[in-house]
């Protein structure tokens, strides 16, 4: 049988329990976002002992800012207590998730040139922009679109531009 571990990813953890039927409060690693309907996916649940609990999503909603998570076959306050705390993976394979690439200290390069590096990123409710801070200590906008951004390369950590002159 093959190494269950290597076909989990972890993803978050159950922070609290919410009201007295059962619920949690699912607290998931800002760098993953759903990308598929939970309900009737199976979720494992490990413990700080490396024990692994099986369980399949009733329903997960959001309240207030927050993800409620319902479990099946968990249906009070009292059996949901002995699962806070845990760490919640998702199988890899499930497809759950994505992951997010944070572009934070990626080189920006310019005509050939590595002219600064991403000090921050920012979503404007458009798109995406990184701060490149530029060898001399000034720093500038670029928006992450087609017109600005030619390529990324993660396995370098490296952003490719073009037509920038006018940002700076």
């Amino acid at each position: 049988m093959m190494n269950l571990d290597k076909q989990l990813i972890k993803v978050g953890s159950l922070k609290t329990t919410h009201g007295i039927k059962g619920e949690f409060k699912f607290w998931m690693q800002e760098n993953y976002h759903l990308v598929e309907e939970l309900a009737n996916k199976k979720i494992f649940l490990k413990d700080s002992k490396n024990n692994i609990d099986v369980k399949v999503v009733e329903r997960l909603a959001m309240i207030s800012g927050k993800r409620i998570l319902k479990l099946k076959d968990i249906d009070d306050i009292n059996q949901a207590e002995k699962f806070v705390g845990m760490d919640v993976y998702f199988k890899i394979d499930d497809n759950l998730v994505e992951e997010e690439i944070s572009l934070m200290n990626y080189d920006v390069v310019y005509e050939n040139n590595i002219i600064g590096k991403v000090v921050e990123e920012l979503f404007n409710g458009a798109h995406d922009l990184v701060k490149v801070l530029k060898e001399e200590k000034t720093e500038f906008w670029i928006p992450c679109v087609d017109r600005y951004v030619v390529e990324y390369d993660d396995d370098n950590k490296k952003i490719f531009v073009q037509n920038i002159e006018g940002l700076f």
